[in-house]
């Protein structure tokens, strides 16, 4: 699970790579460290290194090394950080002095900075390089090195690899720790086998900022217990023949720390030639390996320095001096202070103001140098004891010396003795050291853990003697009473004061050697050679080995669910050998990131709780541990089975209308997932179809059919356990709705413009279907109410069923409008749906008109015209047909639409010749109008000449009349008549008898003079001059019945005339003929209906001038057909003068006639006036 708290291991796991609980180089080691057993005797050097003497300025470099591998392994982070390497300054920057318990005391104030980067650091899934950057400031006491506070200054960034913009900052902390009493981490002078306690309160308190550890560890505080032994001197080097960088170190102490479980936590290498420590190695409970080892010294103010190998020459510019380095408590002692003016020191050593501290009491003198730059005083050591205990000592304290001005002093320390005598030779036990070998690890027993062993275990045993006296001792021997009863002795050489003697010994414990205790003993000096030693009764030292047997486990595997409080029982446990057993469970469980993390339970009572949130078969690591601290490792299963998740539907309602949505909810929680609470819980739904897809919490679904309706969901959780949950909802009637209307035609489906409007033609057959959705219960009993046309109010259809259909055709042009009514069987009408349809009018259809030969004018034609349209329109359709399109006949549309005769059928005649257009049209009841055009030709026909009988007396005036002449009624005022009045007589001289126009007009009287039958010859021509109709009649000319005038008149003419007479009679004519000119002048409407001269006749510009007066159409045929119809041999009566047809003709009584207009009565008139009498 994923907390906080997890959250700040993660961080920890980085900070603690960095992170010294106390001081970077003065801390107490925390865990043991295997070291290498003695197989013979050895003798410690009588020489000690006495505190150092540190300068403003004095530099160290470190190469460090920080493994925290263990620590990630141990707190389940999902972390890959590795060993982490850098190097490190650290500086002495001043001397001051602070207040410790009420005492001024003189400290050192020393920075240690330095920047590590690590890549390949995984970190919340994300690999990249981590940088840190610390800075530790710590306060030194001048007089022996201990530590009173210190602060260190972390900041850290992480950034993954290839996104630089994605650096975040770790953390940006600081930790502050200070010690009470100050922390002895050396116990000057030291000495090969000085042993010293110490215990300390310390208190820690963190500030600054992380989003990684969120909240910060409270302040705390915490007193611990430590054990230092001097247990090496010489070149700096562990078991695995690894050393220091820094070659100057050869006489350096190595000083081992054990713990209050007499655990060895660590080991510390100090070098006197380089005034500090030169290699730090501890292994922290929390798993955390941190190395530190000189590569450089740059001492301050020092000649001949090589940084890597020798510190060169640097004198003590204050030098204490004492009568003793041991004196006893209460004791006055004499002191001298020795300045120098070496370089780097005082400019003058004489006269130099001083201060002589002897800060264990507080007392503090001033002092001066003399000439020879010293300054001597005395010294009342005291009693105090220190915060390092032994026993061998009392106490021992640093003696500090300052100038009064200036950052320089001094130091020396002076040992106290409470039983201060001139020999002692001290056999202890308490220095004892077992190294035991257990099947291949090797550990130490001490008198803090305890002389534990068991049957097969390979002991090497090590004892001691030291002389606690002021002289030296007499060689001697040290007699050794091992397990086997067999003792024996070893020489021991002179020791002088605090001088210590060492030798070993190995024993295998047998294999059947009974539980129970077994000495080892030892004595010096057995022989009493040193008669002077004072204390004999400390000369022999036993310890007692304990030899039991490995603890029983007795364990009992688990099976429960998640999210229970297991019990997890160890406790039927035993030891054989009695006495308790105590156990440690190491349980395995998911921590959230999908990877199992480790909790390690201590446990007295060998019992303990553990509830895991996800399932699984977790292996518990049960270490059961005895009195003796032997321990046997056993594995308990714990069988967590999963637990099913919780599963809730829920909806805002609990009804609805069917078809209509309903969002119902899923809510599902995994009290046993990985991920945080409420876990991951996948839902479907098996009978739903949801809008939201199959895989749901949320579905928003519905029903097809009424009533109630149960949803079901299933909740997988992340090991695929279910859990099903349903809801009841009850769902309603509902109205039909989505209403389609569509039309199709022969299968197809008819589209709608973009106004949703079908385009359909008059009686065209559509099929129109409807369709609407309701439930499914009601979906087949639809009933469908039709309204398929608004102009058709009783035109209703009641059809039933999902879709119906029926076939509809609309007659008239329009808009109309559909509307559909969807009904269901519970009473519940749709809205009604409405569509539109827009009836285009189709045109009346004409098949062209077929073409027609030519036809002679007044000779009558028949055209039938066929049309057609659709069924509704036909009854209507109104059929005419356009006799002269050039004339609105009746003033109503166009010229070309006139109705001159209905019907299909059209009979009619031409009078005038030529191209002739005929318009048949055809109108429907819309007014939409098709026509087609016949151009009819008519050819003009030769006036059929018709004559009256007539006989007639020479010499006498003969009527020769042609007025029966016949032509269409259109060339009968145009007529030419020209009479040959002898058609055997070629007057004219041309060679052609017959063609003579002897006479011209219609009517002419003529007087033959000869009688006898004459025959005559009548020439009438219309338009066409070139094809005149003639005919001849024979005249019975009588004998002449003359008078004198007549007599006279054959002067004139006939064989008997006389020229003189004719030239007078001509001269009369054309002076007539010059009159009648003038009087048709001055008339422009008069018509020229005849010309009495013949070369009138052919004149061209008389005939256009006709033609101009003439109407461009004739009134209608109908007037004329009286006139036609008048029988040929009938000669007209009603003859009119040359003077009444130049003149208009007067209007009837009733105004112009129906269908003329005044200029065709101006010219048609007359004839119109003969049909009416």
């Amino acid at each position: 699970m994923r907390s906080i708290a997890g959250r700040q291991i993660k961080a920890m796991s980085l900070i603690l790579i960095m992170l010294i609980s106390t001081t970077l180089f003065y801390d107490p080691p925390q865990q043991l460290r295997d070291n290498d057993y003695l197989e013979s005797s050895s003798k410690s050097t009588a020489n000690a290194a006495d505190v150092p003497v540190w300068r403003v300025g004095d530099k160290w470099k470190y190469a460090g090394t920080f493994d925290p591998t263990q620590l990630v392994i141990d707190s389940g982070v999902e972390a890959n950080v590795g060993e982490i390497n850098g190097d490190s300054i650290t500086e002495v920057l001043s001397i001051t002095e602070q207040n410790v318990a009420g005492i001024p005391t003189l400290v050192y104030t020393v920075r240690t900075s330095a920047n590590f980067d690590k890549s390949g650091v995984s970190l919340d899934a994300f690999t990249g390089v981590a940088e840190i950057e610390f800075t530790q400031t710590e306060v030194l006491r001048v007089s022996d090195l201990a530590s009173l506070r210190s602060d260190l200054d972390l900041f850290i960034e992480f950034t993954p690899s290839g996104i630089s913009f994605l650096k975040q900052t770790v953390g940006d902390i600081t930790i502050s720790n200070t010690y009470t009493p100050p922390s002895e981490n050396y116990d000057f002078p030291l000495r090969d086998g000085d042993r010293w306690a110490t215990t300390v309160t310390s208190t820690s308190q963190w500030s600054g900022s992380s989003d990684y550890i969120t909240p910060f560890p409270p302040p705390t505080t915490d007193t611990n217990t430590s054990t230092y032994e001097v247990t090496n001197v010489g070149i700096p080097i562990n078991e695995f023949g690894q050393s220091i960088n820094y070659g100057g170190c050869d006489n350096s102490y190595e000083i081992t720390t054990f713990n209050s479980d007499g655990d060895e936590a660590g080991y510390t290498w100090y070098c006197p030639e380089a005034r500090n420590f030169a290699w730090k190695h501890t292994e922290e409970d929390v798993g955390l390996t941190i190395d530190f080892r000189l590569k450089e010294y740059i001492p301050k103010d020092s000649s001949g320095v090589n940084i890597y190998n020798d510190p060169g020459v640097r004198d003590d510019c204050l030098m204490i001096e004492t009568e003793n380095d041991v004196t006893a408590l209460d004791t006055p002692i004499d002191v001298w202070v020795n300045a120098s003016s070496a370089t780097g020191c005082l400019g003058s050593s004489s006269g130099v103001s001083l201060e002589l501290r002897h800060e264990a009491t507080g007392e503090v003198q001033s002092l001066t140098t003399a000439t020879n730059g010293s300054a001597w005083t005395t010294l009342n050591i005291g009693s105090v004891e220190d915060g390092s205990t032994t026993s061998t000592d009392w106490a021992s304290h640093g003696l500090v010396a300052r100038t009064t001005s200036g950052n320089l002093v001094g130091a020396k320390t002076i040992t106290l003795d409470d039983d201060l005598v001139v020999l002692d030779l001290f056999a202890d036990a308490e220095r004892a050291i077992i190294t035991r070998n257990r099947g291949g690890d090797l550990k130490q027993l001490n008198a803090l853990s305890g002389y534990n062993v068991l049957p097969g275990d390979q002991l090497i045993v090590e004892v001691s003697i030291q002389n606690n006296g002021i002289t030296n001792s007499i060689p001697t021997d040290l007699r050794i009473y091992p397990p086997t009863g067999n003792s024996f002795n070893l020489p021991v050489p002179s020791l002088s004061t605090y001088e210590i003697y060492k030798t070993n010994f190995t024993w295998n414990v047998p294999d059947n050697q009974a539980i129970g205790n077994i000495p080892i003993s030892w004595e010096a000096d057995p022989d009493e050679i040193n008669s002077a030693d004072a204390n004999p009764n400390n000369d022999f030292a036993i310890i007692e080995l304990f030899v039991g047997r490995l603890p029983t486990p007795v364990i009992n595997h688990v099976i429960e669910q998640t999210k229970v409080e297991v019990f997890i029982n160890a406790s039927s446990s035993f030891d054989e050998d009695g006495g308790n057993v105590s156990c440690i469970f190491r349980i395995p469980y998911d921590d959230g990131s999908r990877s199992w993390a480790y909790m390690k339970v201590v446990s007295l009572s060998c019992q303990t709780n553990w509830t895991w949130i996800d399932d699984g078969d977790y292996p518990i690591e049960v270490t059961v541990i005895d009195e003796e601290r032997d321990e046997v490792e056993q594995i308990m299963y714990a069988n967590i089975t999963n637990r099913a998740p919780l599963l809730e539907i829920r909806s805002m309602r609990d009804e609805a209308r069917v078809e209509h949505p309903i969002t119902l909810y899923a809510f599902g929680n995994d009290t046993d997932s990985e991920d945080p609470f409420p876990g991951v819980v996948d839902v479907f739904w098996p009978d739903a179809q949801c809008m939201e897809g199959y895989y749901t919490k949320t579905c928003t679904t519905t029903a097809p059919t009424e009533g109630y309706h149960t949803f079901k969901a299933i909740g997988v959780d992340d090991d695929l356990a279910q859990t099903e949950a349903s809801i009841d909802i009850l769902f309603t009637n509902i109205v039909p709705h989505s209403t389609i209307i569509n039309l199709y035609e022969n299968g197809a489906i008819i589209e709608a413009d973009e106004q949703q409007i079908w385009q359909l033609d008059e009686d065209q057959l559509v099929t129109i279907k409807g369709q609407a959705e309701d439930s499914v219960d009601d979906i087949e009993q639809l009933s469908h109410t039709w309204w398929p046309d608004n102009r058709q109010t009783d035109l209703i259809y009641f059809l039933t069923g999902r879709v119906t259909e029926f076939e509809m055709d609309w007659e008239t042009s329009g808009l109309h409008t559909i509307r559909l009514d969807v009904t269901d069987n519970d009473g519940a009408t749709s809205a009604t749906n409405e569509r539109w349809v827009n009836i285009r009018n189709v045109p009346p259809v004409v098949q062209p008109l077929d073409s027609v030969l030519p036809i002679a004018e007044g000779q009558s034609i028949t055209i039938t015209g066929n049309s057609t349209d659709t069924k509704s329109d036909l009854p209507t359709l109104v059929r005419c047909w356009d006799v002269d399109p050039g004339i609105d006949s009746d003033s109503v549309g166009g010229a070309s639409d006139d109705c001159d005769i209905t019907g299909d059928i059209f009979t009619y005649a031409w009078n005038r010749s030529g191209s002739h257009t005929v318009v048949y049209h055809v109108t429907d009841d819309d007014g939409a109008t098709t026509s087609e055009i016949v151009v009819v030709d008519v050819v003009n026909i030769p006036p059929i000449v018709r004559l009256n009988s007539v006989n007639c007396r020479a010499y006498e005036s003969c009527i020769l009349d042609a007025r029966s002449t016949i032509d269409s009624l259109n060339d009968l005022d145009g007529l030419n008549y020209v009479w040959d009045t002898d058609v055997n007589f070629d007057s004219n001289g041309d060679g052609i008898k017959d063609n003579d126009a002897d006479l011209v007009g219609p009517r002419v009287e003529h007087i033959f003079k000869q009688e006898g039958k004459i025959t005559i010859k009548a020439m009438v021509w219309d338009e066409n001059p070139e094809k005149p109709g003639s005919k001849e009649l024979i005249v019975n000319v009588g004998p002449a019945d003359r008078t004198i005038l007549e007599d006279t008149g054959a002067l004139l003419a006939g064989e008997d005339a006389n020229p003189i007479a004719q030239l007078a009679l001509a001269l009369i004519v054309i002076l007539l003929m010059v009159l009648v000119g003038r009087r048709r002048s001055n008339n422009a409407k008069v018509k020229n209906w005849e010309k009495d001269e013949l070369d009138e006749v052919f004149d061209s510009e008389g005939q256009l001038n006709s033609q101009t007066r003439k109407p461009a159409a004739p009134p209608p045929g109908f007037v004329f057909d009286q006139a036609l119809q008048s029988p040929a041999n009938i000669v007209s009566s009603d003859d009119i003068s040359i003077d009444e047809l130049l003149a208009s003709p007067k209007l009837p009584e009733g105004g112009l006639p129906d269908g003329w207009t005044m200029e065709q009565w101006n010219y048609y008139g007359h004839e119109w006036m003969k049909t009416q009498k």
